[in-house]
């Protein structure tokens, strides 16, 4: 039993993604792509409202469809098409 429970807890630490707003960056493509975060990283174009355009390289923190959606000091932004829970800094300079 001990053994077994040696193997889970590595497993399980592996299996823990990336918190929302931190940096990421993802490898692979399609179907090999491996994303770090536990909802996305969002390593894509997003256009903020007032019009510019930035790559954030951030975990989300999930998809919405407002503002309420997401957790405070976040925005609910269009990323392709989709819309992620992102963090305020990403539109702001």
């Amino acid at each position: 039993m001990r053994y077994v429970l040696l193997c889970l807890v590595p497993l399980s630490l592996a299996c823990e993604g990336l918190e929302a707003g931190e940096p990421c960056e993802v490898s692979g493509d399609g179907f090999t792509r491996q994303d770090p975060c536990e909802h996305t990283c969002v390593e894509w174009e997003v256009t903020c409202a007032d019009g510019t355009a930035t790559t954030p390289d951030v975990c989300s923190a999930g998809t919405c469809a407002t503002d309420r959606d997401c957790p405070t000091d976040f925005e609910c932004l269009r990323v392709g098409f989709e819309s992620e829970c992102l963090p305020v800094e990403v539109c702001e300079d």
